[in-house]
């Protein structure tokens, strides 16, 4: 039915042919579809004398054929003329199919694995519903069936926007407890619905990806206008696979050694930072220690809380260890000029990495740096923990608490103890024994309200519960 041709043979296809095909008793095209030329990326025509044609085996050699043919259906304006840049089109795989579809699977099937088992749940849809697709499927068959491609591919990457809007609105991950254990569940399925239902707005562009995303649902695609518009397509109790990425993040050839050379600057950088840092540590345990040999026994009635610096830290920066399935590795600001101090703890079994991310916590700031499977750790944070273990708490300050103030018990006052007075008069395995939350939570050292100039520490839930 559509006679698809270039611009230039417009005349020949629409006069003589049809009139050839006529003579021949042949069934005639009811459209007729002349597309624009694909010019260099200064809408020059391509020529062999000029020596600005693209090989698109070439391309093929560098760019995954979804993101080919993805640029060249949504790049090129409706029966107009495209002008194809390498650049261009390696910016818009890096944003529609890495970025925004991309992303979105990879977040959508592994919050199915946190919070669902792996598994479609059994939980009614939310309302309003993630996506109208009734009325993202009219607009986008209304592009499709007179060609607008580049318009139904904007329809469908839109889509994709908006799920990933819906699920950082509803943020699953700051839902605690088991009372919201089914409003996470309905976040979850609510988005992986939509992503199935908007894969088929994909598959004509990105046959490979919309592909996979079918594999990773194990559900495979339908007719389009045999999706159910409610999003109710996926059946409950099917398993969700996590899988790889879909696509990986393209760089040109100068961005691979710019990124090379960035690194090992920065990593000499680093190394030179951190020497200089340990020196002046160094050199102030010493003068911290030489201090407090003078003071000899004075401060000998000094209460013991006073000799441990507990101060506000925020967390900056958070990553999962290596090698150690319970341990989070941290950079935390406690004030300090020499920057963020890194810290080991284990809390991944009761937090995850959103939920450490710019966090307010408490950290004792004078024990000795330790080695915890390999990491460097230099400081504690401190949580509080149920009798049975099974459930863990961090000890937070107020949310305006400064960050690098140190926090204090009312009447209670005295200098920290450099790390070397603490370790060799073990003096945090004495404070430490008085550390427990009380009423509402609050953190208390024998009984005292542990406080910062911004009010109370405290824990969340947990009271009669032992602080390390």
């Amino acid at each position: 039915d559509v006679h698809i041709i270039g611009k230039d043979i417009l005349w020949f296809h629409t006069v003589i042919w049809p009139c050839i095909l006529m003579s021949a008793g042949l069934p005639l095209p009811k459209t007729v579809f002349a597309h624009g030329f694909v010019n260099d990326k200064d809408g020059k025509k391509m020529s062999k004398s000029v020596g600005n044609t693209v090989d698109p085996h070439d391309m093929l050699d560098t760019f995954d054929i979804d993101s080919f043919r993805w640029y060249l259906c949504k790049e090129a304006p409706y029966g107009g003329e495209l002008s194809f840049s390498e650049e261009s089109m390696r910016d818009m795989h890096n944003a529609d199919l890495v970025k925004t579809l991309g992303n979105l699977v990879q977040r959508a099937t592994k919050l199915c694995g946190k919070y669902c088992d792996g598994v479609i749940p059994d939980v009614p849809s939310p309302d309003p519903p993630v996506l109208e697709f009734l009325a993202v499927r009219k607009a986008y068959i209304s592009e499709m069936e007179v060609f607008a491609l580049e318009k139904g591919a904007e329809v469908a990457i839109q889509a994709c926007r908006d799920i990933n809007g819906y699920l950082t609105q509803e943020e699953p991950w700051k839902l605690k407890g088991e009372e919201f254990a089914e409003k996470r569940q309905v976040v979850v399925r609510a988005t992986l619905e939509a992503v199935y239902a908007v894969a088929h707005l994909l598959l004509p562009f990105i046959p490979k990806g919309a592909s996979e995303i079918f594999k990773k649902m194990n559900t495979p695609p339908k007719s389009l206008c045999d999706i159910d518009p409610s999003l109710r397509n996926l059946t409950a109790g099917t398993k969700i696979d996590v899988g790889d990425i879909l696509y990986a993040v393209s760089q040109s050839e100068e961005e691979k050694k710019l990124s090379k050379a960035e690194a090992s600057k920065n990593k000499k950088a680093s190394y030179e930072e951190a020497q200089r840092l340990k020196k002046e540590k160094k050199a102030k345990e010493i003068a911290a220690s030489k201090a407090a040999a003078q003071k000899g026994n004075a401060a000998s009635d000094q209460p013991a809380f006073t000799k441990i610096d507990i101060r506000v830290g925020q967390i900056t920066k958070v990553w999962h260890h290596p090698e150690a399935d319970k341990l989070f590795c941290e950079e935390i600001d406690v004030g300090e000029e020499g920057g963020p101090r890194q810290i080991a703890s284990g809390l991944r079994e009761h937090y995850s990495l959103e939920d450490m991310q710019d966090r307010k916590v408490l950290v004792v700031c004078n024990l000795k740096a330790a080695k915890i499977v390999g990491f460097s750790s230099n400081g504690m944070v401190l949580a509080a923990k149920s009798d049975d273990g099974k459930k863990v708490e961090l000890v937070s300050p107020p949310a305006d608490a400064p960050v690098g103030e140190r926090v204090f018990i009312e009447g209670l006052t005295g200098e920290a103890l450099s790390s070397t007075q603490v370790k060799k008069k073990k003096i945090w395995d004495s404070v430490s024994k008085g550390l427990k939350t009380g009423e509402n939570g609050v953190a208390t050292w024998d009984g005292k309200e542990i406080m910062t100039s911004a009010g109370v520490c405290s824990a969340s839930s947990l009271v009669g519960a032992p602080i390390s």
